[in-house]
This record gives structure tokens, sequence and C-alpha cells, in this order.
């Protein structure tokens, strides 16, 4: 079973996946560095962010089906909510709507999550965030992209909850989802018991990491024709 963790820039994806490992709980990170487009898109969107996106869109259906355990639940610090929030921030037109009919058909036929986890918290805050942890893309991003990036997922959201998928809104702002360890086990005990099916636990050397490389090649294939 496979649990999406919905959520712009700094809003706690990777301190809740964090907090769910020091309980034990396996959590499968996007890997952003295994992207060669993602620096380039911010600094030339109209040129670099379709294959910035192709490139994490199916990176991240290949690790979630190849990471995904039977029969027991594990968490994923991306969602398909918040890759169809980038694609319509970054692409427009024809470009935009083939990377959202590729997540739907995508979703079709993999599956959607059975359960989101939609982490929300002001732009402010996470400016603040963004700017503490320097990571080199995310230099030139400011509260206005913060703003629409939000609206998007929340527009995304919405429009998944009418058509009945599951969703659980944490305010990251009220919490301390890495140190509060009460909230945590709150938090996996409320999710054990809605699907009655145990967590998959943290392994020595077992791969944390997802990747972008079957998007990396769709890409390259593109590029080359």
């Amino acid at each position: 079973m496979r649990i999406e963790i919905i959520g712009g820039m700094g809003v706690g994806k990777t301190t809740l996946c964090n907090g769910l490992e020091d309980i034990g709980l396996r959590c499968v990170y996007e890997a952003l560095e295994k992207n060669p487009y993602l620096d380039l898109c911010y600094q030339d969107p109209e040129t670099y962010g379709f294959y910035s996106q192709i490139s994490f869109i199916l990176g991240n259906f290949h690790t979630a089906t190849q990471q995904n355990e039977d029969g027991k639940i594990t968490f994923f610090d991306y969602s398909t909510i918040t890759d169809k929030a980038y694609a319509s921030l970054f692409l427009k037109g024809r470009g935009r709507q083939i990377a959202l009919d590729m997540i739907d058909f995508m979703e079709e036929k993999e599956g959607r999550a059975d359960l989101f986890l939609y982490l929300t918290c002001s732009p402010e805050a996470q400016l603040e965030r963004i700017r503490s942890r320097q990571r080199p893309h995310e230099k030139n991003v400011d509260i206005e992209f913060i703003r629409n990036l939000d609206a998007y997922i929340a527009r995304f959201v919405h429009m998944a909850e009418i058509e009945g998928a599951r969703v659980l809104t944490l305010d990251t702002e009220a919490l301390d989802l890495r140190h509060d360890t009460d909230f945590i086990t709150s938090l996996t005990k409320q999710i054990r018991q809605t699907f009655q099916t145990p967590f998959a636990k943290v392994v020595p050397g077992q791969s944390r990491r997802g990747t972008v490389s079957a998007g990396n090649d769709f890409v390259a294939m593109a590029e080359a024709v």
C-alpha cells in the first residue's frame, strides 16, 4: 500500500518522513539530485520545464511500483498531486496537457495512492524554511512562486477528494513533525486502524531514494528525435 505526502516547498515532507523513520517506518524519497534538468528548469522553464517534469513524473511512478511492498504500507515523500501542481506551474499549452494526461494515465495503470497526507503551512513559513536549507535550485524562489504552487496544489487536492481520494490534512506550522513522537505515534495508529495493514519497516542497506532514470531515458530519446 502506498501513502503519498502532498505539499509545496518547505512544508515538511522530508521532516515528516524523518520522524516516521525515527520509529522504524519505511519512507522513500524523491531523487531531486538525479534529475539533470532540475536547475535548468528554474533558470529557463520555457526550454527545460517539460523535460524536468516528465523526468520526475515517469521516475516517480517507476519508483512507486518498484519500492512499494505488497501487503505493507510504505510512505513516499512526493505525490502525483504535487507533480500535477508543478506541471501546471512550469508548463503551458500542449506541454502542460501532455504532462497532466500522463499522470492521469499512469494513475489508471498503476493505481492511485491509498492515502494522501496533505501538508500545509503559510507561504511566509515556507519561504523561511527554503532560505534556511539553501538548495541551489531554490535560491530564486519568491513568495509569489510559493503562493502560486500552493494554489495549484489546493486545487488538485480538491479535485482528488471529489473523485473519492482519501486525504488527511496536517498543518505543519502547528506541529513538530520531527520531535513530537506522540503526534507521530497517534498519526500512525490512526492509519493502521483505517487500513488494518502493517507498515513496511526500515531495513539497513535498503534504498531510500527514488529514481528518475526512467524519465531521463525517455527525455533523452525525445531530445534525440
